[in-house]
């Protein structure tokens, strides 16, 4: 038996020798990786726990710099704290699923945009974010005046759920005055602007009232009142690009035309309606809109356009 196995390896040695330099290599190339891997565990474990440890022990969670990602701004280190405390306290009621006192927090006009109702604001936000107990991260995103947005990366809770889950949700919370005290808007929502510009066409009388300016969109609310004696269409869908607004730097950006109803759109004589029109245009206070254009108005049976300077 043995003379045989020893014949059989004199015949196969370099076949054998081939086979055991592989299986080596491919040992040596698994520890390889589980090193790599133990690694960059051991580096979210650390990076997660430390934030998780801030929320347990009450301790403030300040973002890494005062300055703004996308502007010159600085947020002053009072202010940066109390932004944090704020938001802290948020999260620290969405881990203990306090529904209500998460949304005490929030401003008025974030209420009236989007969570109208405690139970809106459950099951829209709170139940999606709040799923599991989070740890957090934060960033200066921008600053101006008494406002300051933040850009949050609800994380897996390490200490809480025993668990490494490197996936994240990721929202743009804005920290503002309100009556003295400081409030939340959330869910990207940066804030609202009054506004009262008007414009005319041929008896179709246009009030813009409102801006609100999202992270990657901004709505505008106008009234349209028809004073005259045809049917007003504001447009006919026929194109996307038809309605859009122009910044200073004269870039035309395209509404959400498909979010409104073609009903809508349609005004009858004596008829007044109010819309709020969305336009595809990420927030950037370094370029502010100048107008408002509709190149596809009919007005009875005549093709008019409608520029409403804001």
């Amino acid at each position: 038996m043995f003379r045989k196995l020893r014949l059989y390896y004199y015949n196969n040695k370099k076949m054998i020798w081939a086979v055991i330099g592989m299986v080596i290599f491919i040992i040596v190339i698994i520890q390889l990786l589980n090193n790599i891997q133990e690694n960059r565990t051991e580096e979210i474990l650390s990076n997660t726990n430390a934030n998780a440890n801030n929320i347990a022990s009450n301790e403030t969670y300040l973002p890494s710099t005062t300055s703004s990602i996308i502007s010159d701004s600085n947020v002053s280190e009072k202010d940066l704290k109390e932004d944090s405390d704020i938001i802290e306290e948020f999260v620290n009621y969405g881990n203990s699923n306090d529904v209500e006192g998460a949304y005490n927090l929030l401003s008025q006009d974030c209420k009236d945009e989007m969570f109208s109702t405690l139970d809106r604001f459950y099951n829209n936000y709170f139940q999606g974010v709040f799923s599991e107990k989070r740890a957090y991260d934060l960033e200066t995103w921008d600053s101006t005046g008494n406002r300051t947005t933040y850009r949050i990366k609800y994380l897996n809770n390490v200490m809480a759920t025993g668990t490494i889950n490197e996936e994240f949700i990721e929202d743009y919370i804005t920290v503002i005055e309100e009556n003295n005290e400081k409030k939340l808007n959330i869910n990207q929502f940066i804030n609202k602007v009054e506004l009262d510009k008007k414009a005319s066409k041929d008896g179709l009388d246009v009030s813009v009232t409102g801006k609100y300016y999202y992270y990657d969109y901004e709505i505008f609310e106008i009234t349209f009142q028809n004073n005259s004696e045809q049917t007003v269409v504001l447009d006919s869908k026929e194109d996307t690009e038809t309605v859009y607004v122009k910044d200073s730097n004269n870039v035309r950006y395209s509404w959400f035309g498909n979010e409104i109803a073609n009903e809508y759109l349609t005004i009858n004589p004596g008829e007044s309606r109010t819309l709020k029109i969305k336009f595809n245009k990420m927030y950037n206070r370094e370029r502010q809109d100048e107008t408002i254009n509709f190149t596809d108005l009919l007005i009875g049976e005549e093709k008019t356009d409608l520029v409403i300077n804001i």
